[in-house]
């Protein structure tokens, strides 16, 4: 009868194991791999409808450092860390660099307000992952 439990046992211990694992795993899905680094940089290309690439995705804590290589005149603007990134106007083939704090973890919105229509079109988003 011990045997039997013990060959039952195994299976279920074997199981509990690989979960627990599978576990630790998935708290680390997604995370940028430089996710421990202090500061990361990130460069884009800025079009009239679109961010490439379509999002930037750092920690929370770390300092951003985003080279922007505009296609097009507007202003550029992170919703949510106005803050931390005042809008800031771009121009068709120059390169504009941010620095900031990743403050706040969630997804904030990247817009571009173009100069002939400046209502402004979602070009991408920033993610800010917690560690």
């Amino acid at each position: 009868m011990i045997v039997t439990v013990a060959r039952t046992s195994l299976p279920a211990i074997g199981a509990i194991v690989l979960a627990l694992v599978v576990v630790g795993c998935v708290d680390q899905v997604g995370l940028p791999p430089d996710c421990d680094a202090s500061e990361v940089s990130r460069d884009v290309t800025l079009t009239a409808t679109e961010l490439a690439p379509n999002g930037i995705e750092v920690c929370r804590d770390q300092n951003v450092i985003v080279t922007v290589n505009s296609e097009v005149d507007g202003v550029f603007h992170i919703h949510g860390y106005d803050e931390q990134v005042p809008a800031t106007s771009v121009s068709a083939g120059e390169e504009l660099t941010l620095e900031f704090p990743a403050a706040r973890s969630g997804q904030f919105p990247i817009e571009l307000h173009p100069a002939e229509d400046p209502t402004g079109v979602t070009v991408g988003i920033f993610t800010v992952h917690e560690p």
